[in-house]
């Protein structure tokens, strides 16, 4: 395992049991067993670190989208994988802090939708397109995020559903 999978795994470890704005740095290091020099040659704080932790995740379900995966199973695949790390991901999305995972998750969403739509045809640069997607990347991970926090009361496939009916049409038609 080399660093940057250790102090990943040390993050998820530490955020079953409390808050990332509550981690230290220390606390990571020594779950990790590496030194504080390692961490930072590898990441610039622990929001990164939390950051490289979703990602390797998220491009492995949701962002399958661009890979030819359907809208449908992609997110489906996501929301399985939120809902077996349900205690990790609410502890990382409680964060206050600008660069949390809230802020890097909606980045991604919409980076994602992008990359879609332009392998698509879409016309990504129009200020109503604009507009589809990041309502679609910031209600998707709100709705997802809510969802966690309330003890996922729905179905997979419900809230898979009911983020896909919601999306605005623009974006909507390109998913079909």
């Amino acid at each position: 395992m080399n660093a940057k999978e250790k102090l990943s795994a040390a993050i998820e470890k530490l955020l079953e049991k409390k808050e990332l704005d509550k981690i230290t740095v220390a606390e990571i290091v020594k779950e990790a067993a590496v030194c504080r020099k390692t961490f930072y040659r590898n990441f610039t704080d622990k929001y990164a670190l939390t950051a490289y932790y979703f990602s390797q995740f998220f491009d492995q379900t949701f962002g399958q989208i661009t890979c030819g995966e359907s809208f449908d199973a992609a997110l489906l695949r996501y929301l399985a994988i939120c809902e077996s790390k349900a205690a990790v991901l609410k502890h990382a999305y409680a964060s206050s802090d600008i660069n949390g995972l809230r802020s890097y998750d909606i980045k991604s969403t919409k980076r994602t939708y992008e990359k879609y739509l332009l392998e698509k045809g879409a016309d990504i640069h129009t200020a109503p397109m604009q507009f589809a997607i990041e309502i679609a990347a910031r209600g998707g991970t709100d709705m997802i995020i809510e969802w966690l926090v309330r003890g996922m009361p729905e179905d997979k496939a419900e809230l898979q559903a009911l983020i896909k009916r919601t999306l605005p049409n623009d974006l909507l038609k390109f998913l079909e």
